[in-house]
């Protein structure tokens, strides 16, 4: 395990090489005896705590760490560690951001604490940094009694107590997220940071420092060094959906970080050295990612790294046990919001939420109540108040079904009976209301009527 790098800048030789001997068991010690030394050493290592003395020959320390904390790394732990322990530069080396001021006749245990402390300090604040961002992707419960989806339970449970990088498979709307989530809340880094990234509200170079940050001067309007997701999300969990959409750049980035667990932000110089951290990556998709091979939009090699360990997500229509539990939960969620609370599903629309394909999935069931909630005129959701699935009800392909002996009759009163049976049935579904149906009939209300008369039918 690779020791944290601790800086000294002091200009007494003799105090810097006691230190080293001091703390070397247990970190990596590197020295500056200028402030203008110790800027170069910063620039070219991953320093994680800086020992800093306020009289240095070229720069006072604490003109240095206000300097450092603009334009290097705002969350770099300094430590001042001095002779001049006077209130006034104590006061005004804390509200620079110092994390602690020393004098130097300290005790070598008490040094390793405070060092401690201070790197701990550094991990909460940059998870802070990238949760402040952060949208929490759901406060849905898991809600399923279908045996695939308790094959797809048993699974997130495995793939929670190992530590490899997952990617979810499956339609729009499938639960993608839930299932995420859903491997965080069981895992060993449930109390880390859980980061989402925003892929399509970003252009390529705003994607590639959200992820990885920016040295400061990397771009234009990079004025100071920004911490990326991964560092914020260090010992957790970084979800990414929509991975087809990643630049071939970003890919490559990406892929370097899975294989190896390292990171340079942009601009980053050579002489530096890569950041390690300790994150687990979880991504998702809806797309052939096979086509987008073909297609040149992702790299074969990318590909075989992500699709490691997958798990699919089955879509609703082959889970059909799921929907009436997910509707009552959804229903109950949802009327939450109100003040009467006793709102109910009318047999007809749950006998139709079986027969429904569900193409949108979870998500177009959830919205379908939310709609029929907003806009129900009484207490029991009937099918007038979920107009796809009663568009489909309303269709000839189920309803009308013909004995041999009718095709025996003329064309003109065949073309009749059906006629009259489409607009029978419309009405039915309609509870006779002219005004809704003649709108899936695109017909005008006086059109529609006009017809209802032609064929004999009294409403």
């Amino acid at each position: 395990m690779e020791k944290d790098i601790v800086l000294i800048i002091d200009d007494s030789r003799e105090f810097t090489e006691d230190l080293k001997l001091m703390l070397r068991d247990k970190f990596e010690i590197i020295t500056a005896d200028t402030a203008n030394t110790g800027l170069e050493l910063l620039q070219k290592n991953q320093v994680a705590v800086l020992l800093l003395d306020l009289q240095l020959p070229d720069i006072h320390g604490l003109d240095l760490l206000e300097r450092i904390h603009n334009e290097i790394d705002p969350y770099l732990p300094v430590i001042i560690v001095t002779e001049f322990d006077e209130i006034k530069y104590v006061v005004k080396a804390m509200r620079l951001g110092a994390y602690d001021f020393l004098s130097k006749d300290f005790h070598v245990d008490l040094m390793k604490e405070k060092i401690n402390q201070a790197l701990q300090q550094k991990r909460l604040r940059l998870n802070i940094s990238g949760l402040q961002n952060q949208n929490m992707l759901t406060d849905d419960s898991f809600v399923f009694a279908s045996e695939e989806m308790k094959k797809v339970n048993f699974e997130i449970s495995r793939l929670a107590n190992l530590n490899f990088d997952v990617l979810l498979s499956g339609e729009t709307g499938v639960g993608k997220d839930m299932i995420a989530t859903q491997i965080f809340q069981r895992s060993k880094r449930k109390d880390k940071a859980f980061i989402s990234v925003p892929i399509r509200t970003l252009t390529e170079t705003l994607l590639e420092s959200e992820l990885f940050g920016h040295e400061k001067g990397a771009f234009t309007g990079a004025d100071r060094m920004k911490v990326g997701k991964f560092e914020s999300a260090n010992q957790g969990i970084v979800y990414i959906p929509e991975i087809s959409n990643l630049s071939e750049s970003i890919q490559l980035k990406l892929l370097h970080f899975m294989q190896y667990k390292t990171i340079t932000r942009v601009g980053h110089d050579p002489r530096k050295g890569e950041i390690n951290l300790d994150v687990q990556v979880i991504m998702a998709t809806n797309d052939n990612l096979e086509e987008l091979i073909n297609k040149g939009k992702l790299r074969e090699d990318f590909f075989y790294r992500i699709t490691g360990v997958t798990l699919k997500i089955p879509p609703l229509r082959e889970r059909r046990d799921d929907i009436v539990p997910l509707a009552n939960y959804f229903l109950k969620k949802y009327t939450a919001q109100f003040i009467n609370h006793d709102y109910s599903f009318h047999k007809d629309v749950l006998d139709a939420f079986l027969e429904y394909e569900w193409k949108g999935n979870v998500r177009e069931l959830s919205n379908s109540i939310k709609h029929a909630l907003t806009y129900s005129e009484n207490q029991i959701l009937t099918l007038e108040y979920f107009p796809s699935i009663r568009r489909r009800k309303s269709g000839l392909d189920r309803n009308i079904q013909f004995k041999d002996a009718e095709f025996m009759s003329s064309y003109r009163d065949f073309d009749n009976k059906i006629k009259k049976q489409y607009f029978e049935s419309l009405l039915d579904t309609f509870d006779g209301k002219v005004s809704e149906a003649c709108k899936i009939a695109q017909l005008t209300p006086q059109g529609f009527r006009k017809i209802l008369k032609q064929l004999g039918i009294e409403r």
